[in-house]
């Protein structure tokens, strides 16, 4: 069956039709005529399989990766830079329209990455057995099937030289992958890296980690923070388990960005494109003129975005619900010298109200989950008198829902995306919304 590709969708792949049926095609690009095989057929849409491409896209390239068909994780690799950036500009225009009927107009073009491979400073990677070796990789999509993934062309490279050399230590002292029925074995490993010092936290069944073990891996170049965590929840997104166990080394990485001197501990988020992180940064400092009396930060994490911000208000305060995170902001302020800018543990919506009711906010920073804003945090902000709001988001479908409703009591000002993750379709967007004036 003959299709020809339209646009782009939301998880990169290509989009045609059948009599007027949606049709999802991995891995062809906008313009390209493929053959397909229909692979699933239900009411609204239909996915589709490449059985051979008839007519080329003229950005169409080999991908770096020959896992890259297989793992999926970077389905736009198969384009040249530039078209990928359209593409991610189209997707979140699509987005911004259809949801909140944006202007196109104030939607810019995406800022690039500085680097397009290796720039990646963190891998959270299952391990399991394959042909007598403990790998890491991934498991294929809704299955069982592991894959051991030997290189990862977006990882940074000393990082990738990192997760060989500890994955040879594990191999040659004799560890599995992890068995549900025994609770026992290697299940996940994280390792992050700023500047040649690397954080690495091994998750596991209830097993104890061997002294010699830990003893290789210290001694590993660059090898600064050690970490075991405990966990046996058999379905669960989460990577981390509920017990964390600190073995060697410092417990926080420290990262200097920019001017800022942070640390970070093993389950904080932080940007994974650190480069790009610079560049979202002082995008958001860009938006926020004037020197204001008090800046909130929702979602706040470990504090980077409000103490980059620290010369733009008198006070700063940022609400993060991840205690762990919030310990490790207040020590980031503590270290960066800024007394008027501080976090607090709660539940954003919640402090929002709190705050909104005692005193004038002047700008609001949110930057929350793919989920987007909750129900409760964008009836909060419509009720508030927030002067001007700054979003980050990861996901353009949320932030058009989202958008759609905040539009009744503000203009949307700016979009500025920016691309952290090449070759991957996700974008990272940041929208500035000014409240409207209340007619008299």
């Amino acid at each position: 069956m003959k299709v020809v590709i339209k646009k782009t969708g939301i998880n990169g792949e290509g989009i045609g039709y059948i009599d007027r049926l949606p049709v999802f095609v991995a891995g062809a690009l906008v313009d390209e005529e493929v053959d397909i095989r229909v692979v699933e057929r239900k009411k609204r849409y239909a996915i589709g399989e490449v059985n051979r491409i008839i007519k080329k896209s003229k950005d169409r390239i080999q991908p770096k990766c020959r896992m890259q068909h297989i793992c999926g994780g970077c389905p736009l690799m198969i384009a040249r830079y530039p078209r990928q950036l359209e593409y991610k500009k189209d997707v979140l225009k699509q987005s911004l329209i259809k949801y909140a009927q944006v202007n196109p107009r104030k939607i810019q073009n995406v800022l690039p990455s500085a680097d397009i491979f290796g720039y990646r400073n963190q891998f959270k990677m299952p391990c399991a057995m394959e042909e007598n070796r403990l790998g890491s990789g991934l498991f294929m999509p809704n299955s069982n099937y592991f894959i051991d993934i030997r290189r990862c062309f977006v990882h940074e490279d000393e990082l990738e030289k990192m997760r060989a050399r500890i994955m040879d230590i594990l191999n040659a002292d004799g560890y599995l992958g992890y068995d549900h029925r025994q609770k026992s074995g290697i299940r996940n490993l994280v390792v992050r890296g700023f500047d040649n010092r690397y954080q690495c936290t091994i998750i596991t069944g209830e097993d104890e980690l061997l002294p010699q073990t830990i003893d290789k891996l210290m001694r590993l170049p660059g090898m600064y923070s050690l970490w075991q965590s405990i966990h046996t929840i058999k379905k669960t997104p989460e990577i981390f388990g509920p017990k964390m166990i600190f073995l060697a080394g410092e417990k926080l990485l420290p990262l200097h960005l920019d001017g800022l001197d942070l640390e970070i501990s093993p389950r904080s988020f932080f940007q994974l494109n650190t480069k790009q992180a610079i560049q979202l940064y002082r995008t958001i400092a860009s938006m926020i003129s004037g020197n204001h009396e008090f800046i909130v930060e929702a979602y706040s994490g470990i504090g980077a975005i409000s103490l980059y911000l620290k010369d733009k208000a008198k006070e700063i305060i940022g609400i993060e619900s991840i205690k762990d995170a919030v310990v490790n902001a207040n020590r980031n302020a503590k270290k960066n010298g800024c007394a008027h800018v501080s976090f607090v543990c709660d539940d954003a919506a919640n402090k929002l109200v709190y705050l909104s009711k005692k005193r004038t906010i002047d700008v609001l920073v949110v930057d929350p989950p793919r989920s987007g804003l909750d129900d409760a945090m964008l009836e909060c902000i419509l009720r508030s008198k927030i002067k001007e709001i700054v979003y980050v988001s990861c996901n353009a479908a949320t932030l058009g829902k989202n958008l759609a409703v905040l539009q009744s009591c503000y203009h949307v000002e700016k979009v500025v995306p920016i691309d952290m993750f090449p070759h991957t379709p996700h974008v990272e967007t940041v929208t500035l919304l000014r409240r409207k004036e209340r007619r008299k």
